[in-house]
């Protein structure tokens, strides 16, 4: 729901390929040449005319040597073959190449010891890519194997979308950085390192916006600063109803909007998404666990739609549970998780991690994923069918 109505940030820009790893292409590529550019060898051996008769020849006269990168000038009359390596071209006249493996070379001639027809072990200009065709869409989320293509084509930049530019702050009285000294009832800010760690990547700028107090002017002021700058702002905690949940009323004063999150889920709660000026902003809960079960279910579809990716919603694998556990029906409940047998791809077996609230690290720090019980459920015993997210999954763009 969050993502319905939100449109793409705007901007481009054209990066190296040494720089396009991770960013997201903003126009279509066509192919300036062909792949492979020219007819070439695509093994070790001996490239041979053939003759127009259709019997096969004993041997072939061995006139040259053809290493990849330096071609073969004139053409090899039939009856003659030369020592070719793999990637070189094939020289004119030539119509196939036995491998080295299958020939005997003595004397200047080479006796093929298996029988070969017209095309054998050739690799043909245009056979894996056609000068002129689309190699890549626009929108592709650019890997190691577009780079690999678009740096075969010859191409040097591409021209991508700008970062999507992503303020986090953490709001608490009772925050401090990790490495302050801490005072009675303060804490340690985890919420603010995770979720930066979950939000870094190649095409994200981040900005750390630090941790506020939980005081109206001073949150009004740092999600103004934030909302200056970043296209997206992304707060912890201080989104509930309590009298110390302030982040909603300052972004009001601040003359924004943000709304409750009705989602059927636990943790996860609170969740809240607005505006203030042109940035959106999302309000996830105090509790590390809640915050990164919001971040899973929300933020990372909400991020992959404004930088121009389709978001892919939440992807649960079918698994067996490992444990009996009671639970309340309506809502959706993750819980940390370690696989504990896979037998076999259909018999993934699961077991949560810990007991108690959203607060702990333990569990989470320990899981390969999470449990997913589906909000009909009132019981979940072993054996029972149930779902299972891969910590693989918290990847921005998985």
């Amino acid at each position: 729901m969050v993502v319905e109505g939100l449109e793409a940030i705007q901007g481009l820009q054209r990066v190296s390929l040494d720089e396009a790893a991770g960013r997201i292409l903003a126009e279509a590529v066509v192919a300036p040449r062909s792949l492979p550019p020219f007819d070439h060898s695509a093994v070790d051996g001996y490239a041979l005319a053939l003759r127009p008769s259709a019997e096969q020849a004993e041997s072939f006269r061995v006139v040259g040597r053809v290493p990849a990168g330096r071609p073969m000038p004139g053409e090899v009359a039939p009856g003659d073959a030369v020592r070719i390596f793999t990637g070189a071209a094939l020289p004119a006249g030539c119509d196939a190449v036995v491998m080295q493996e299958h020939a005997d070379f003595a004397d200047g001639f080479v006796v093929p010891r298996r029988d070969y027809r017209a095309g054998d072990n050739i690799r043909l200009a245009g056979e894996d890519v056609a000068a002129g065709m689309t190699i890549l869409p626009e929108g592709v989320l650019l890997d190691a194997r577009h780079l690999a293509l678009l740096a075969a084509s010859g191409i040097s930049s591409v021209v991508v979308r700008r970062r999507l530019r992503i303020a986090v702050i953490s709001t608490g009285t009772e925050l401090r950085a990790p490495g302050e000294d801490l005072s009675e009832g303060a804490i340690y800010d985890s919420n603010r390192i995770m979720l930066l760690a979950l939000l870094r990547h190649p095409a994200v700028d981040l900005i750390d916006g630090g941790i506020v107090a939980d005081e109206g002017a001073a949150i009004v002021a740092a999600i103004e600063r934030a909302a200056r700058s970043a296209d997206l702002v992304v707060t912890s905690g201080g989104v509930s109803v309590g009298e110390e949940d302030l982040v909603r009323s300052s972004v009001e004063a601040a003359g924004g909007a943000l709304r409750s999150l009705k989602i059927g889920m636990k943790p996860g709660k609170p969740l809240a998404f607005g505006h203030l000026g042109k940035a959106a902003i999302l309000g996830l809960p105090g509790n590390p666990l809640a915050a990164m079960i919001g971040f899973l279910v929300v933020a990372k579809p909400l991020v992959a739609r404004l930088v121009g990716l389709r978001p892919a919603g939440l992807r649960i694998r079918s698994a067996r549970a490992g444990f009996d556990r009671n639970v309340t029906p309506g809502r959706m409940e993750f819980a940390p998780a370690s696989i504990v047998s896979h037998a076999a791809p259909d018999r993934l077996i699961v077991d949560t991690l810990g007991r108690g609230g959203s607060a702990r690290l333990m569990p989470l720090s320990m899981a390969d994923g999470f449990c997913v019980i589906s909000a009909d459920v009132q019981a979940v015993r072993r054996g029972d069918a149930i779902g299972f997210v891969p910590i693989g999954d918290l990847d921005l763009f998985r």
